[in-house]
C-alpha cells in the first residue's frame, strides 16, 4: 500500500530534522511543478508499504501571500494526498496551532507532531498529549528525532492514517461571519473539500478559492458583502488566535524550573545579543570557521591533490589521438576540481548546519542586520544574505520576504559581492593552498571593502530610504544539542547539487578545453580578452578559467590546473593568485544564479546586473592590484 503524506509546519520547527531522522539524507529536492519554490522528498518502506513524505517550505499560516505559502496550499488541497503531518515547536504551542486549525477546517486527516519537547520542559512547560488529542480528536506524538524518541509509534500512526476522522474541525466566529458563510455555502459548486472551509478562504480573500463559486456575478456580490465588512480576515485571524490560545492553555502546565538553567540561556543571549560584543563574537565565529576551512580544507585538498598526482594523472593514458588527448584533460579537470572544492565546500556546509542547529546562526543574524541598516536596507535584508554564503540561488528567492520589489531587486545586487560556498572555495583551494593562508585572509577582506562599497553606491544610486524593522527577539530558536548525524546528512543534501551538477561540468570544460587547444584556436579566443588579463595583471590564458567560472564556480579552479598545470604557484606571483581570486570571486557566481535573477526580476534586469556586476568585478580587482603594487613599490 501507498502513502503521500505532507509534512508542515512553521519555519525551525524541525521539518527537516524530522525527515532525516526518518530517511537520512536519501530524499530528492526540486522545484514544485511551475515554481521556482523547493519542496524534499523521500520514501520510506515498511512491512510492503511506501510511505512517500513531501517536506513543504515552512509557512506560519495558509495563504496566498507567499510563493511558499501557495505551493502548500497547492499541495494541501488540490492535489491527492493521505494526509499532512503537521510538526509543531512545543514551547511554542499557540503559533502552531494557528495553522492545524486551518488544515483541520479542510477536513484533511491530520497527524500533529510535537517537536523539542525536552526543551521545552526545561523552559517548565509540559503539554498533556492525550488531552489535546481528545480535544482536537486527531493522534499527538511528541517526537525526538535526534534521538529518534517515539519514531517508531509516529510512522505506526502514519500506516493508519486512513482511519483517523476526517470530520472537520469548526470553530465558532462571530454572528456577521457566521452570516457570510451561511450566505457563501449555496452559491459553491462541487468540491471534496468541506464548502465551508472554501466559504472561508473566500472571506479571507484568497482569489484561488474563487474558481469554486458558481460564477462572476456572486465574486462581484461576494466583493460587495465584503466592504460591508472590511475587517472579516482579520476577525477571523483573531478568533483562530484566540481559539488556539485557548486550547494552549488548557493542555499545558507550566512548572518552576531551575534559575541556573534560565540565566544560562538569558546570560548567553546577553552576550551574543549585546550591541557591542555580540557583533565581535560574530566576527570571530566566522574568522574561526574561515580559520577551520583554510587549514583542514588545505589539509584534505594536499592529500587529494597529491594523491592524483602520484596515482591517478601518471596511469590516465587513452592513447595519443584526439579524442584520447581530450579525455585525459577531462579527467584531470574533474580529479583537480573535485581536490579543491570538494573539501572546502562540504566542511563549509557542515560548519554553517552546526551553528544553525545548536541555534547560534540565528542570533548572528540580529546582529548582522543592525550593521545592515546602516546602509538602508531593511533588517530582514540579512536572511537571504545569509543564505547567500551557502549557494546563491535560493538566496536569490529567499528575498521574498522583503516588502517591495526595489528593494527585493536591491539586496539581490549584493549578492555580487556575498561569496557563496563555490566562491569560499576557490580562496581557500587556489589562494590559500597556492599563495598562502594570509593571502586568502587577505581576498576576504577586499571581498567586504567590495561588499560595502557596492551596497552604498546602491543605497546612492537607487535613492533607499532607512526603513528599520524590528527583530522579534522571541521567535529566536532555543538552544539546542546538535546531532551529528543530522548534521552530516544536512551537509550531504545540500553538497548533491556539487556531486550531480558540478562534477559533469568539470568534466565537459576539461574536454572543451583540451579540443580547443588541440585545434589551435585558444590564442584566437584569448585575444578579444586581453584588455582584461592586462588589466588584472594575469596571463593571457588566464582568461579562460575566468570566463568558466560563470558557468560554475567550482570550474575556475578545475580550468586553472587545465591551463597553467598543477604547480601553479610556480607560473603565477602571489600577487596574480590574489588578484585571480578576487576577480573571480566578485560578481554574480554562476549562470544558474543569472536564471534565478532573471525569474524573479525579468531578463532585463537580470542581464543588466549581471554586467554591472562582472565590470565591477574586473574594475575592483584590477585597482586592487595596483593598489597593492603601488605600497609594495613603495615599501
Amino acid at each position: 500500500m501507498k502513502f503521500k503524506i505532507l509534512l508542515v509546519g512553521q519555519p525551525n520547527v524541525g521539518k527537516s530534522t524530522l525527515l532525516n531522522a526518518l530517511v537520512g539524507a536519501k530524499v530528492i529536492v526540486s522545484n514544485y511543478p511551475g515554481t521556482t519554490v523547493e519542496v524534499t522528498k523521500a520514501k520510506k518502506v515498511i512491512g510492503g508499504h511506501v510511505i512517500e513524505f513531501i517536506d513543504t517550505p515552512g509557512i506560519y499560516s495558509i495563504s496566498d501571500m507567499s510563493e511558499e505559502e501557495k505551493v502548500t496550499e497547492k499541495a494541501l488541497f488540490e492535489t491527492e494526498i493521505d494526509g499532512a503531518v503537521v510538526i509543531v515547536d512545543s514551547s511554542s504551542l499557540e503559533r502552531g496551532l494557528y495553522l492545524t486549525f486551518q488544515i483541520l477546517e479542510a477536513g484533511r486527516p491530520v497527524v500533529l507532531v510535537l517537536n523539542f519537547v525536552e526543551g521545552a520542559k526545561k523552559r517548565g512547560i509540559i503539554i498533556n498529549c492525550s488531552k489535546l488529542s481528545e480535544i482536537l480528536n486527531i493522534p499527538v506524538i511528541p517526537v525526538n528525532p535526534l534521538t529518534k524518541n517515539q519514531i517508531g509509534e509516529f510512522v505506526n500512526t502514519i500506516l493508519k492514517i486512513n482511519e483517523i476522522k476526517t470530520k472537520p474541525f469548526n470553530i465558532r466566529y462571530d454572528g456577521h461571519i457566521e452570516k457570510a458563510i451561511e450566505d457563501l455555502l449555496p452559491q459553491i459548486v462541487g468540491n471534496y473539500l468541506p464548502k465551508r472551509f472554501i466559504a472561508l478562504r473566500i472571506l479571507e480573500g484568497d482569489i484561488d478559492f474563487y474558481k469554486y463559486l458558481k460564477g462572476k456575478k456572486v465574486i462581484e456580490k461576494n466583493k460587495e458583502d465584503l466592504e460591508k465588512h472590511t475587517g472579516v480576515s482579520q476577525d477571523i485571524a483573531i478568533a483562530r488566535f484566540g481559539t488556539a490560545a485557548f486550547v494552549a492553555k488548557k493542555v499545558t502546565q507550566l512548572t518552576s524550573i531551575k534559575k541556573i538553567r534560565k540565566s544560562l540561556e538569558q546570560r548567553i543571549d546577553e552576550i551574543i545579543l549585546h550591541r557591542v560584543w555580540g557583533p565581535v563574537i560574530t566576527f570571530l565565529t566566522f574568522f574561526t570557521i574561515f580559520g577551520v576551512l583554510l587549514y583542514f580544507g588545505g589539509w584534505i585538498e594536499k592529500i587529494l591533490i597529491g594523491f592524483a598526482e602520484g596515482s591517478i594523472f601518471p596511469v590516465i593514458k587513452f592513447g595519443s589521438g584526439f579524442l584520447g588527448t581530450a579525455l585525459e584533460m577531462g579527467i584531470i579537470g574533474v580529479m583537480a576540481g573535485v581536490a579543491i572544492a570538494l573539501p572546502y565546500v562540504f566542511l563549509f556546509y557542515f560548519l554553517f548546519a552546526l551553528i544553525e542547529d545548536v541555534g547560534i546562526l540565528s542570533r548572528f543574524v540580529v546582529n548582522l542586520e543592525r550593521f545592515l541598516r546602516k546602509l538602508n536596507f531593511p533588517g530582514k535584508a540579512m536572511i537571504p544574505l545569509a543564505l547567500g554564503l551557502g549557494c546563491t540561488v535560493p538566496a536569490i528567492r529567499a528575498t521574498r520576504v522583503l516588502s517591495s520589489e526595489k528593494r527585493r531587486f536591491c539586496t539581490a545586487s549584493l549578492f555580487t559581492a556575498v561569496p557563496c560556498s563555490s566562491r569560499i572555495a576557490i580562496v581557500m583551494g587556489i589562494v590559500g593552498h597556492f599563495g598562502g593562508k594570509l593571502l586568502a585572509i587577505a581576498v576576504f577582506i577586499s571581498i567586504i571593502v567590495a561588499f560595502l562599497i557596492f551596497a552604498y553606491l546602491i543605497k546612492k544610486i537607487m535613492r533607499l530610504e532607512k526603513k528599520p524593522i524590528l527583530y522579534e527577539l522571541p521567535e529566536l530558536p532555543p538552544y539546542r544539542m546538535p546531532s551529528i548525524k543530522n548534521i552530516v546528512a544536512k551537509s550531504w543534501i545540500r553538497m548533491k547539487t556539487f556531486v550531480y551538477v558540478v562534477i559533469p561540468f568539470l568534466i565537459i570544460g576539461g574536454i572543451i578545453y583540451a579540443v580547443l587547444d588541440i585545434l589551435g584556436v585558444t590564442k584566437s579566443i584569448i585575444t578579444p580578452f586581453l584588455p582584461i588579463t592586462w588589466w588584472l595583471g594575469l596571463p593571457a590564458v588566464a582568461i579562460i578559467p575566468w570566463a568558466f567560472s560563470y558557468l560554475q564556480k567550482d570550474l575556475s579552479a578545475a580550468m586553472l590546473f587545465s591551463v597553467l598545470g598543477s604547480e601553479i604557484a610556480l607560473v603565477l606571483s602571489p600577487l596574480q593568485i590574489y588578484t585571480f581570486g578576487v576577480a573571480t570571486t566578485i560578481g554574480i557566481p554562476c549562470m544558474i544564479a543569472s536564471g534565478m535573477l532573471w525569474k524573479e526580476f525579468g531578463f532585463k534586469r537580470a542581464f543588466l546586473l549581471t554586467l554591472i556586476s562582472a565590470v565591477y568585478g574586473i574594475i575592483f580587482a584590477g585597482l586592487a592590484w595596483r593598489g597593492v603594487q603601488f605600497f609594495s613599490n613603495i615599501r
